[in-house]
């Protein structure tokens, strides 16, 4: 689901005292009683940068690296904020994106955008809008390339969690932050259009966003009013050439492996998506704040992926070579083995919808105490249409070479594969699924400030109710065979198959025949008829359905203190988070009855309660030098999938599909992790800092999927459920820089730099073997050159990521795995036409980037992945 919205041109040059900027800029969430935690940092933020000697006149992006650096400086917990450079302008296109520059966060991009995030290369983390939990159906987060940049104030990303924090992550919040109306003097609205060019997709996709705000001296007080929209068209082309996993090819006693399939994967996407937020502020007099705010967004996802399966057609005539020093196979020709070769296409069709919309209000009673409430509804859907048909092929001779031009290279020696009449239908798979989720959330906070001259400087205490249900289902029986009376043949379908993607690099086939997606939808229920099938999509298969209904009530109290050690000041906050989490979960398991599995209803209620204590030192070694110590518990609820009591069985055939299962285990607990940060930070200039963190988890219950061969009724399944392991641990330190160089001489002095660096290291504990964190890089690091100067700027940002296992015990065949090292550098820059106006030329994936991965050892390669080239063309005005 989803898509980049446009890096959008720069702020205007006209400056700004960092005073009323910054307070201006940070202003955005005071009413929300979810955002108490940003609000400390906001307005210790806001303190600093009015101090004296900060007279700094400042716009765009120092402006943005100032607030963010303020941000950091001043609060209680590890933070890197990402501010925006004026309203709703950000370097990137989506808020996964921008999470890419930050220290200690690694994302994956695929499919034409950023998706999945991982901080210190957990995945454990909680995604919040404007301080509150917000999710995409049936998950726990939200996909976070769903929110555009254009309606963003900032986001936050806590390494480290305060009791007055939504709980749910191990390994940090990451919090975005929409816009409000009172975050502006008066009245304000910025526009902005943008086309990006793709080079493998081969298309101009259009974007176009706007928001409009205004605030009123009334009657009744002050009122603001704020609308955001966006649309974004975004088409991405992926290709992929692949190996199968080694195996013995010569017979079991032989030392040779390979591959027993090659073949390509070409991934064509569409997605359309709608989004809005809207925010209304009433101040009836200086102590009451009310406010109603919400979110909105829909993606429509058309997809097809084409496959080609070439299987070697190993036999004693093969003739073959071996990669030079190994026992593996470099290439390979079998003729007249008629191999098994497959053309498929994949066609899902994605639509989701997320809504969320609060109400709340914060009341100022006196000088000592404030309160503050918030109630907020989410409402999320999902539904797919996935249909697939394959065809086979009957060649007599294949060759193949196991790593020419990177991957996976094969051709057909006299068989043309761009004629229909050369295939023939083989099977259909009738495919659909659906999730659905809903919330009602509560919460209360009180705030007592008895002064600044004491031990104690402040007590907040707060609690919130959260009532969320989530459901899944999918089809039954989906995989259908072709019947014992056979079907038509493939020319005999006018529009049924078509000439595929062409590959932009050479791996031999360079394009065949596939079933065309669009008849897929089309034509659907006429194929459903000739494979044997009525009409209409398949029932849900009741085995995959689940009802989940998570029930938590959190209560917290927490103190800030302060006092002297010598002569050094020592700030700090000690809190304790205590959640009841009671989970209700229905869904089938079944028996074998005569060799018919029959589904069995069951239910099952658990509860858990955890506290969640939370500590946090600074010590301001001088006004610019900071220690910190940071230390507390975090929980992390698996998702509501892994709970599912019934497991899924899909019997394969048709000579594609290996007998699988999927399933949940409703006994599963929280995991727990104990986490430590300590960290040195030097601020030598506003937007000059210099600060190193060391970090340590410990895990208790980590969840993994781990795949194992199960025989149920004589057949063989690979069978993937979850599972709480023994416990765990990882270590690491994170490196940040940034500096504009503003002694330079001349246009020099516009330049400045980002860097940061981040080291990990850890493992999980499998009862006594030591397993890896998917998705951990044991090295990553930035580096974005910056450029600001008069109407002029521009970075060139670089991001690198060492080797990471994607997944451990591969199909249950012994090895992980493992992808190679990826780098990606972009780069962007902005002429300011006037005050008002500015554009913007971008390009993304600027190196044309490959992603590669491998079964367990180098030379025994998996994928090869090559992406769009994006080239970006925005035009911003604003008032």
């Amino acid at each position: 689901m989803n898509h980049h919205t446009g890096r959008l041109a720069a702020h205007a040059a006209r400056p700004f005292t960092l005073k009323i900027s910054t307070a201006l800029l940070l202003g955005a969430g005071l009413l929300s009683s979810a955002s108490v935690w940003a609000q400390d940092a906001q307005a210790a933020a806001d303190k600093d940068q009015a101090a004296p000697l900060t007279t700094v006149q400042v716009s765009g992006v120092r402006r943005a690296a100032q607030s963010a650096q303020a941000i950091k400086k001043n609060s209680d917990e590890v933070i890197d904020s990402i501010v925006a450079e004026e309203a709703g302008k950000f370097p990137d296109k989506n808020v996964a994106e921008i999470l890419g520059r930050v220290s200690g966060v690694q994302i994956r991009r695929e499919f034409g955008e950023a998706s999945s995030v991982v901080i210190r290369g957990l995945s454990g983390l909680v995604t919040l809008l404007n301080g509150r939990e917000v999710y995409t159906s049936n998950s726990r987060s939200l996909y976070l390339a769903d929110i555009p940049t254009t309606m963003l104030q900032r986001v936050d990303v806590y390494k480290t969690q305060g009791a007055e924090m939504v709980e749910g992550g191990t390994a940090g919040v990451i919090d975005v932050r929409t816009a409000r109306p009172f975050d502006n003097k008066g009245f304000s609205a910025n526009i902005a259009g943008r086309v990006e060019n793709r080079d493998k997709s081969k298309t101009n996709d259009p974007q176009v966003s706007g928001t409009i705000s205004n605030r009123w001296t009334t009657g009744i007080g002050e009122v603001g009013a704020l609308l955001g929209l966006s649309y974004q068209k975004g088409n991405y082309h992926d290709e992929v050439t692949f190996n199968s996993p080694p195996e013995k090819v010569l017979g079991a006693a032989s030392p040779v492996t390979g591959p027993f399939d090659l073949g390509h994967v070409l991934y064509q996407g569409e997605r359309k998506r709608l989004a809005a937020n809207w925010a209304l502020q009433w101040r009836p007099n200086r102590e009451v704040e009310v406010f109603a705010e919400g979110w909105s967004t829909r993606i429509d996802h058309d997809a097809q992926r084409q496959f080609f399966v070439a299987n070697l057609g190993w036999n004693a005539g093969s003739q073959y070579t071996l990669i030079p020093g190994t026992n593996q196979i470099a290439t390979v020709t079998s003729p007249n083995s008629n191999p098994f070769s497959l053309s498929s296409t994949q066609a899902p069709n994605d639509d989701s919808e997320t809504h969320q919309g609060a109400i709340g209000a914060r009341w100022k009673v006196n000088e000592d105490w404030t309160v503050s409430t918030e109630f907020a509804r989410t409402n999320s859907k999902w539904k797919e249409e996935f249909p697939i048909l394959d065809f086979l092929a009957s060649p007599p001779t294949v060759h193949g070479e196991t790593y020419r031009n990177g991957g996976g290279y094969f051709t057909y020696p006299g068989y043309d594969m761009m004629n229909p009449a050369n295939f023939r239908m083989n099977t259909l798979f009738d495919n659909w699924s659906s999730s659905h989720g809903q919330s009602n959330d509560w919460r209360a906070d009180v705030v007592y400030n008895p002064g600044t001259d004491g031990f104690f400087r402040e007590f907040s205490f707060g609690t919130r109710i959260a009532k969320r249900k989530a459901s899944y289902q999918h089809e039954s029986n989906g995989l259908i065979a072709v019947p014992a009376g056979g079907v038509p043949s493939v020319a005999s379908l006018p529009g049924l198959s078509c000439p595929s993607m062409e590959m932009a690099n050479d791996y031999g086939l360079a394009q065949w025949q596939t079933p065309c997606a669009g008849y897929l939808h089309t034509n659907l229920d006429q194929l459903r008829v000739l494979f044997g099938r009525p009409a209409g999509r398949q029932p849900a298969d009741p085995f995959s359905l689940y009802k989940n209904q998570e029930d938590t009530t959190a209560i917290y109290g927490k103190t800030k203190f302060g006092f002297n050690l010598a002569a050094v000041p020592v700030e700090g906050t000690a809190g304790v988070r205590v959640v009841r989490t009671e989970l209700d979960v229905n869904g089938f398991n079944g028996v074998y009855t005569d060799g018919v599995l029959t589904p069995i209803a069951v239910s099952k209620s658990t509860s858990t309660t955890d506290a969640m204590p939370n500590l946090t030192l600074k010590a301001l070694l001088t006004p610019d030098l900071i220690a910190r110590f940071n230390a507390g518990k975090a929980i992390q609820r698996p998702v509501f999938g892994d709970f599912n009591p019934g497991t899924t069985y899909n019997a394969g055939g048709g000579g594609t599909v290996a007998p699988t299962a999927t399933g949940g285990n409703p006994d599963l607990k929280p995991i727990e992790s104990t986490n430590v940060d300590l960290a040195g930070e030097w601020y030598f200039a506003p937007t000059g800092s210099l600060t190193a963190t060391l970090f340590r988890h410990d895990f208790k219950n980590y969840v993994i999927r781990r795949s194992t061969f199960e025989t149920v009724n004589g057949i063989r399944y690979l069978i993937d459920r979850p599972r709480n392991l023994n416990g765990g641990e990882l270590k690491g330190v994170e490196l940040a820089y940034r500096q504009f160089y503003d002694w330079l001489p001349g246009w020099l002095n516009g330049f400045g730099l980002e860097a940061n660096y981040t080291y990990m290291k850890g493992h999980l504990d499998d009862e006594g073997v030591q397993t890896p964190f998917v998705n951990m890089s044991k090295n990553a690091y930035n580096v974005v050159a910056l450029y600001e100067r008069g109407p002029w700027s521009g970075r060139l940002a670089y991001n690198y990521r060492s080797s990471f296992v994607d997944t451990y015990n591969y199909r249950g065949l012994g090895f992980d795995l493992i992808v190679d090292p990826i780098k990606t550098a972009d780069a962007s820059i902005t002429y300011k036409i006037s005050d008002n106006v500015g554009v913007t030329l971008d390009v993304e994936n600027l190196t044309d980037r490959t992603y590669n991965d491998y079964h367990g050892i180098a030379s025994n390669p998996r994928d090869i992945r090559r992406y769009d080239r994006v080239i970006g063309l925005s035009l911003r005005w604003k008032l």
